[in-house]
């Protein structure tokens, strides 16, 4: 089940990896807007339109997938991590467009946390991650390296480590690697 969750995730996150930095002529979000429940409601408060495009959420500062691969934005991209990385609180939507459909993350840094909502998951209550880290390698039998971007509270995590707990059947193994939230799957 935890296999599954991850590889879905990783989907969703792949798309949502499309990050707009503030859909819909919105640059700088970096407010939290919960319900009273907890759940984060930053979608509700920025709608987007069913015939949004690629290009539309780039001019509104969005990092843009498609199918696993960076379609433009990748200013909003750098700009975030540079921001984040210098302690600025920093906000990147992410648009990740796949054949079945199109997906959101909302990425947040603030007060020393990275923080992630996707658009298409059940829960959208508040998770603080303490790094991001982009890792690369390259999986068996693979003609190409592959990225994972992903949230956690281990600075050790390793390309291996995710990759490992993507594909083991081994709960043991499971278990035993630092837990994290897949920000971006993206073939490189």
């Amino acid at each position: 089940m935890r296999k599954f969750s991850l590889f879905a995730s990783c989907i969703m996150l792949a798309v949502m990896i499309s990050g707009c930095a503030g859909a819909l002529k919105i640059t700088r979000n970096t407010n939290f807007n919960f319900d009273a429940d907890g759940n984060y409601i930053g979608f509700e408060t920025l709608p987007i339109p069913a015939d949004y495009t690629a290009e539309q959420a780039v001019k509104d500062g969005c990092y843009v997938t498609k199918n696993l691969v960076e379609a433009g934005g990748s200013e909003a991209w750098e700009s975030f991590i540079r921001n984040s990385k210098d302690g600025k609180a920093s906000f990147v939507r992410i648009m990740s467009i796949f054949d079945e459909g199109t997906y959101y993350e909302d990425l947040f840094y603030a007060d020393g946390y990275y923080r992630i909502f996707d658009s298409s998951a059940a829960d959208l209550t508040d998770h603080k991650y303490k790094y991001i880290l982009d890792l690369r390698g390259r999986m068996s039998n693979a003609e190409r390296d592959s990225r994972f971007v992903v949230l956690t509270d281990d600075n050790t995590l390793t390309f291996d480590d995710v990759m490992l707990s993507m594909i083991s059947s081994s709960t043991v193994v499971i278990d035993s690697i630092s837990p994290y939230k897949l920000v971006a799957g993206m073939g490189l």
